[in-house]
């Protein structure tokens, strides 16, 4: 019995959809601004620096962090922009970046996990700022500020899309991708 088989008769029921996966390589800031112009007209991007870890925007026209800074890229060692359609996950390479492009709705039959995993910190209810929380771990003495239109609740999470295949020679299943969804809030209680 396969690997999906099995998940579906213990009771697991994953998801199916179509996906389309390409790789992707930019040379240059301005060919990754062209590609996101193309591909997105929202997005949400996380990116890892050398020095920090960065969120902000894409607004359609630009990569943007809180107060609409522009982010370095050449601090940048891999990032991930992304909504509830898609995802361009890049990491640096020299002085390019390489990776891939997926995106939901078109391309060949796949089967779909999503899950869900809480950022760390609370809330920081004294920060102000349109369509931006704090999230703030106090014993860590760690803080981050993330993009997130729904700012009244305690706890945020990051949602993910793990893809699914199965190996046809020992029939096994497992994660052969993931991406990021969505930034959404989290379990309120104490």
């Amino acid at each position: 019995m396969r690997g999906l088989d099995l998940a579906k008769k213990i009771g697991l029921q994953p998801c199916a959809g179509k996906v389309h996966s390409e790789h992707v390589e930019f040379s240059s800031t301005e060919a990754l601004e062209k590609f996101l112009h193309e591909k997105f007209s929202q997005a949400i991007f996380v990116g890892w620096q050398v020095q920090s870890i960065i969120w902000g925007k894409f607004d359609g026209e630009k990569l943007l962090l809180k107060d609409n800074q522009l982010p370095n890229f050449d601090d940048w060692l891999e990032c991930r922009i992304f909504n509830s359609q898609s995802e361009l996950h890049l990491k640096r390479a020299g002085q390019n970046f390489v990776g891939r492009y997926i995106s939901d709705g078109d391309g060949e039959e796949k089967f779909y996990a999503d899950s869900f995993a809480r950022l760390w910190g609370k809330r920081d209810e004294k920060f102000s700022a349109n369509g931006w929380i704090k999230l703030c771990d106090e014993e860590r003495k760690l803080s981050m500020i993330i993009p997130c239109d729904e700012g009244d609740k305690k706890f945020y999470g990051l949602l993910t899309r793990n893809y699914i295949d199965s190996d046809e020679d020992t029939g096994l299943s497992g994660y052969v991708d993931y991406r990021f969804v969505a930034i959404e809030s989290a379990w309120d209680g104490d």
